[in-house]
């Protein structure tokens, strides 16, 4: 099995940007774009570009679409005999709409082929993810299968709340978990904690940490990360300060810094250098339009950071 083995999403995202400000209830002459998407998905091509080790567990409709997701992760090197074609089942979508700024105003997403993924589904799939150094999870799978995996890995698990919606099926798991990466609304849904600067989002990170987390990551949005860790020589914690960057699309961003946190852990990086990681990486992802950019690779990512 591969170093890194991501359960989650699959999906086609439909992204669409107006040339001008948005007229809500109206419509609005842009571009429209098609490309393959999904949380999960989107983790696990950042990783493979970077030149990590990484296999996938998902499902997709038994479609044109839901195969050439499936190629197209094959040819980078991913491991996907783990992504089954679900019979009768459409291939996940995910709506966005960003506004004349390139930055995401709203979105819908339709992943309810997901919801195939059970504990039955699982259960003669966990001895293979458990040879695995670490899983990664995404907050699409639905709360039963969540509480099935933390209680079945064997193995360090990070988790990605996905949004605040979604970070509620998790709530009463988060101490399970080896990594989470919430975005700071995501953070205070988990920890009732309200973050309002360094003293509060320090005073969370630690009550995440008296749960159980080992490493915690909080995306700041443009404002960088913060990180935690907890090692022999004491409590380590800190941000890292984003640089400015040609923006063309905000979308993946998030999932680019999740591929470096959990290429960091098989690479034994620190939080700070996984985290410094992370920021590289969303970076390069901003200044693209499609999820994850194709020209993504290690030397870029170092001379960034």
């Amino acid at each position: 099995m591969a170093a890194i083995t991501v359960v989650g999403g699959i999906n086609i995202d439909i992204e669409g940007s107006p040339y001008k400000p948005l007229l809500m209830a109206d419509s609005n002459p842009g571009r429209v774009s098609q490309s393959f998407g999904g949380v999960g998905r989107n983790i696990v091509e950042n990783i493979a570009r970077l030149g990590g080790d990484v296999a996938m567990l998902s499902l997709t409709g038994d479609d044109f679409l839901g195969e050439s997701a499936r190629k197209q992760l094959a040819e980078l090197g991913v491991d996907t005999q783990n992504i089954y074609h679900i019979p009768g089942e459409s291939t996940g979508m995910y709506l966005s709409i960003l506004n004349h700024k390139n930055d995401m105003e709203l979105a819908i997403c339709n992943m309810d082929i997901l919801e195939r993924i059970t504990p039955t589904f699982l259960s003669d799939k966990m001895e293979t993810l458990n040879q695995s150094q670490i899983i990664g999870l995404d907050c699409n799978l639905q709360t039963k299968t969540l509480e099935y995996l933390v209680s079945h890995a064997e193995v360090p698990l990070f988790l990605d709340p996905v949004s605040a919606s979604k970070a509620e099926r998790v709530k009463s798991l988060i101490g399970k978990f080896h990594t989470i990466k919430p975005n700071r609304m995501e953070a205070e849904l988990l920890s009732g904690m309200q973050i309002i600067d360094a003293t509060s989002l320090s005073a969370a990170g630690a009550w995440f940490s008296q749960q159980g987390v080992q490493r915690v990551f909080i995306s700041l949005g443009e404002k960088g990360a913060y990180y935690r860790e907890e090692t022999a020589a004491g409590v380590c914690e800190g941000i890292v300060n984003t640089k400015p960057v040609h923006l063309l699309s905000a979308t993946g961003a998030g999932d680019a810094f999740s591929a470096a946190i959990l290429l960091g852990h098989v690479m034994g990086l620190s939080a700070k250098e996984a985290a410094e990681m992370g920021i590289a990486c969303a970076s390069i992802a901003m200044e693209t339009q499609t999820a994850v950019h194709p020209k993504l690779c290690m030397e870029w990512v170092r001379s960034r950071i």
